[in-house]
């Protein structure tokens, strides 16, 4: 996985956790927030913390901005400075923004000043939660480049047969990369002869709606 650099602006609940697992995964983070406390906590978690306000234009210059690869504003409590941020941003030549939005308004207008993308965090784990508990055979599933991945229990309908019987590639583009046998636990990459027992926990990737269809039912 390449490694990029972000700024994060806007330390809430939501800024602060995806500044953090973004420099987890090992990619350059800068986290800033107008609040000193915030900055403060994050100063051990991130390879920097600044104290700026994103809505200041000698800030925005200071940070030098187009030098990250994206910059996330999640200053959506205080939206008239989020779009502020992002009017500079844009300005100083940010390569790619994206905005938090709390609601289809403030997403609406987000798109129509420039940001490249606007996240809905609250609408995500809500459709995710839906499509979980609606789906009985499926533990969970997420969208990963217009194709999706999903952690999936045999239903009946597969039991006793291999994977090679079955040809999920080829007849559903399903691709199985892992599987979890409760008799034997431990995840572990299957082969074409491995056969599948009812119950058997799949990590699955390929087309969503063939996953859903395939794995809905016990």
């Amino acid at each position: 996985m390449a490694k990029k650099s972000y700024a994060v602006c806007g330390l809430g609940a939501f800024g602060s956790r995806l500044a953090e697992e973004l420099s987890k995964a090992g990619h350059s983070v800068m986290a800033c927030d107008v609040n000193p406390s915030k900055v403060n906590f994050m100063r051990d978690k991130v390879i920097q913390a600044v104290i700026a306000d994103m809505s200041d234009i000698e800030a925005v210059k200071e940070l030098d901005i187009s030098k990250f690869d994206a910059v996330i504003l999640s200053m959506s409590k205080y939206f008239e400075k989020q779009v502020l941020a992002l009017t500079l941003l844009k300005q100083e030549g940010a390569k790619r923004v994206l905005a938090k939005a709390s609601s289809d308004i403030q997403e609406r207008i987000l798109y129509r000043l420039g940001a490249d993308e606007v996240i809905r965090p609250e609408q995500f784990v809500a459709q995710r939660l839906c499509r979980r508990l609606s789906l009985d055979n499926i533990s969970d599933i997420f969208e990963f480049k217009g194709e999706a991945i999903a952690e999936v229990e045999v239903p009946g309908s597969l039991d006793g047969k291999t994977l090679m019987e079955l040809d999920l590639r080829g007849k559903y583009s399903i691709t199985v990369l892992l599987i979890n046998k409760p008799a034997d636990p431990g995840e572990r990459t299957p082969g074409p002869h491995t056969v599948l027992e009812r119950g058997d926990l799949l990590t699955v990737f390929g087309n969503q709606n063939a996953i859903i269809e395939l794995f809905k039912e016990k």
